[in-house]
């Protein structure tokens, strides 16, 4: 009789019920995983047997990384291992994803185990064709439903309306005014949370002082978890953040200059010029790395003879000396095994007296001088051939031809759609609009492009500054020089003349260049330094 029980018992059916909404589903359609893991039990019951484990997602079904998925697929496995019969029980098929190469897949798998598939909606087991049909279909709808949401979310972007998830850190989310909707927002808008806004507005002031990106790293870890809003705040966070066009209200994407994008219908927690300074402080920080010491000139400028890469300074035996840092790079660097050192004091000197040498030459006040450095700097400021202007104007005239073709698409396409014009006369302004606009693109990529002019300011401006320059340069101590060095130079390559003998080779910002080209030819400056 116990054996009866026993044999009774190991052969009864165990019923896996997995249930998955997506997010956009759930606000869709209303299909709870309350309800779905309801109706799955209730058509276990009615079976007899047993509900074993349940299983749900909150994931897209194209995902086939869910881990609840997986972890069914796994039990699965495990219970017909040990020889016990297993059912699996969703509340419709496209439960299980909507890809339909994984679906096959997962069917496949699961005939081979000898494990049926149970759908509540569609009437428990269905056919290999009538799954395959589903599968397809699945896969479609969820390709038409990112389409919509693409678009839908395209449009409310254009609107000037945050379009994501969950509010960025300083903001909330609130549900938007029926005049709000009425110009296109979504149902939630952003606005300014009076708890941690003031903390991002020490932050990015902190940053706009200064500070570097890991210094207020550290300081936003050691804020209490209300003020980061319960936020983990990773080091790529912040630095995502401090980049941000979020903070200023621009959108996150349009105009390469984020500040010509057209300001956006949140408020600004941090103010343009803030925000610019940071950003220039960054890119400062990516040309010239900040040195915590401040004792080494051509940290960060110099660059290894031998492999090019940084060169670092350091002391050994009382004296300054500069060492490749192709070792510290491993597997990145070019060549891994460079320990290439110099000593300091030579090149620093060589590098200090070319730069004196253009910035004495460009604030003397010798008339004849000064005459001749406005007219090289206009010069400079100014396109360099009258072919260029040609050029640039026949790329202006192709790229409205492109923009006129493509609005003559979208037209026809209009006009098809609202019954204006029948199939033979859309078809016939397609083929022609396709035909302008490939002509025009063909065009601009034989054309070639014409290079922007040099930004250089006015000569006036760089003078005065220059004056400063010159005297940081004899007097100053190296974060001053080094400050010179940064506006004028772009990196230095020693050049080995002789036995432990070397000369520089000095590659020139565009203001340095500038510079360069109106004080080599006015006072002989030699040309070696040029690269």
């Amino acid at each position: 009789m116990s054996t009866r029980s026993t044999s009774m018992s190991t052969s009864m059916t165990t019923a896996l019920i997995y249930t998955r909404v997506s997010s956009e589903e759930q606000a869709r359609e209303g299909v709870s995983l309350d309800a779905q893991l309801g109706e799955c039990r209730r058509y276990g019951a009615q079976h007899g047997w047993v509900v074993g484990p349940e299983y749900q997602d909150v994931l897209s079904g194209k995902r086939d990384d869910r881990p609840a998925y997986q972890a069914l697929l796994a039990e699965v496995r495990r219970v017909r291992a040990m020889g016990q019969p297993v059912v699996v029980v969703v509340f419709r098929l496209d439960r299980l994803g909507r890809r339909i190469l994984e679906r096959v897949r997962c069917r496949e798998e699961l005939k081979t185990l000898g494990v049926p598939v149970h759908s509540v909606r569609e009437g428990g087991e269905v056919s290999d064709l009538v799954s395959n049909v589903l599968a397809a279909v699945a896969e479609e709808e969820i390709r038409t439903l990112g389409e919509r949401v693409s678009v839908a979310k395209q449009h409310i972007a254009e609107g000037g309306w945050y379009v994501g998830g969950r509010a960025p850190w300083g903001y909330r989310s609130r549900p938007a005014t029926p005049e709000e909707r009425a110009q296109g927002a979504p149902t939630m808008v952003l606005e300014a949370d009076p708890v941690e806004m003031p903390w991002v507005q020490e932050t990015f002031r902190r940053a706009a002082t200064g500070e570097t990106i890991q210094a207020v790293y550290r300081w936003i870890r050691l804020l209490p978890s209300d003020a980061r809003g319960g936020r983990a705040m990773p080091y790529q966070a912040v630095r995502k953040l401090m980049a941000s066009p979020i903070y200023i209200a621009r959108p996150l994407h349009g105009n390469s200059d984020v500040l010509a994008r057209p300001p956006a219908r949140w408020p600004a927690l941090v103010d343009d010029a803030t925000w610019q300074r940071i950003r220039e402080h960054v890119a400062q920080h990516r040309h010239v790395p900040r040195q915590a010491s401040r004792r080494y000139l051509l940290a960060g400028f110099l660059r290894c003879h031998a492999c090019g890469a940084r060169m670092h300074g350091h002391m050994r035996h009382g004296v300054p000396r500069y060492r490749c840092t192709a070792a510290r790079l491993g597997a990145e660097a070019r060549i891994r095994a460079c320990y290439c050192e110099l000593r300091g004091e030579p090149l620093e000197t060589m590098v200090r007296e070319q730069i004196a040498s253009v910035v004495d030459v460009a604030v003397t006040n010798v008339p004849e001088l000064r005459a001749a450095l406005d007219r090289a700097w206009a010069v400079l400021r100014t396109p360099a051939t009258l072919q260029d202007e040609l050029q640039e104007r026949q790329r202006q005239h192709l790229l409205r031809a492109v923009e006129q073709a493509r609005a003559r698409l979208t037209k026809a396409a209009v006009l098809f759609a609202d019954g204006d014009i029948d199939k033979p006369g859309y078809e016939l302004l397609r083929d022609k609009a396709r035909l302008d606009l490939d002509a025009a693109t063909e065009a601009l990529d034989r054309l070639q492009v014409v290079e922007p002019g040099i930004a250089l300011p006015p000569l006036e401006t760089v003078l005065a500054a220059a004056e400063g320059w010159g005297a940081a340069m004899r007097e100053g101590d190296v974060a001053a020089r080094r400050e010179v060095l940064a506006a004028l130079i772009d990196r230095v390559v020693p050049v080995r003349v002789g036995r432990g003998q070397y000369d520089v080779e000095v590659s020139w910002t565009p203001l340095g260049e500038g510079l360069r080209a109106v004080a080599v030819p006015s006072a002989g400056i030699p040309e070696r330094s040029a690269a």
